[in-house]
């Protein structure tokens, strides 16, 4: 298997985004993880930045869109049209998905989690259900019509698989990031292939969160495992770089994984 590389777009060396395109392309870069710019006000920035560098905008985030399993119906709403907006916005552009952390907006971004109603449903069953009808009802029919990808990013695979398979969309899938992977799973090669054809995106980390090669996680066993799952997207670094050079500590971590494989 050959690694197509992604960087996250705070990560890319560059003031602008033609400047970072262009410096990824430099690198031996294939992707980029649109974050900051991940709105129709910079599409046809990333157009022309990706029609100069052949650097493709793989991954989207939906700004404002963390909230979809608020208590509150109206945060729930706009949930759903950034994430919405994000598809569209994806597909117009020709990435693969949008990335989206079901309850990060609600943990850490001042959300009101839904009450526990206990012995009825607990809080966490019914946020589980409910991603499942929002994205049955709201979301699965879009991104469809996108042909985008809404990508789900879990604490383990185990449980994107799961919802992946409840909403039953070709268009929702899930991913596997490898540092938190490392927190959760007993077996990281396992788990990416019991995840199969549902896993649509990779975040690459070490132990402590730095580029890989800095840590003590065994990169072979996950990436022999992509390969054998025919796993075709892309590999995205979200992690610090160490301080010094940053374009010569990405290419080390990128020739650090290929020596894996």
């Amino acid at each position: 298997m050959t690694i197509k590389y992604s960087l996250r777009e705070p990560m890319a060396p560059g003031n602008t985004l033609m400047e970072k395109f262009q410096a990824l392309k430099e690198l031996g870069f294939s992707g980029i993880e649109i974050t900051n710019s991940s709105t129709s006000d910079f599409a046809d920035e990333i157009k022309a930045a990706t029609d100069t560098t052949g650097i493709v905008p793989n991954i989207f985030s939906a700004r404002g869109g963390n909230r979809l399993l608020d208590a509150r119906p109206q945060e729930r709403s706009t949930a759903i049209k950034s994430i919405n907006d994000a598809l569209t916005l994806c597909a117009e552009i020709g990435g693969v998905g949008v990335i989206f952390p079901p309850l990060i907006g609600i943990k850490m971004g001042g959300g009101e989690r839904i009450p526990d109603l206990s012995p009825l449903y607990n809080t966490s069953a019914l946020e589980k259900d409910l991603l499942i009808e929002i994205l049955k009802r709201d979301i699965a029919p879009h991104a469809e019509a996108c042909d985008s990808l809404l990508i789900l990013e879990p604490c383990t695979v185990a449980q994107g698989v799961e919802i992946c398979e409840a909403v039953g969309s070709p268009s929702i899938a899930t991913m596997a990031d490898l540092f938190h992977m490392s927190i959760e799973e007993a077996d990281l090669a396992e788990a990416i292939r019991a995840g199969g054809k549902h896993i649509a995106n990779v975040h690459l980390a070490d132990s402590n969160r730095i580029l890989p090669g800095y840590g003590h996680t065994d990169f072979g066993p996950p990436l022999k495992a992509l390969s054998d799952i025919g796993y075709e997207y892309y590999c995205g670094f979200e992690c610090s770089i160490p301080s010094g050079d940053a374009r010569a500590e990405l290419r080390k971590s990128m020739d650090y994984l290929n020596s894996q494989l």
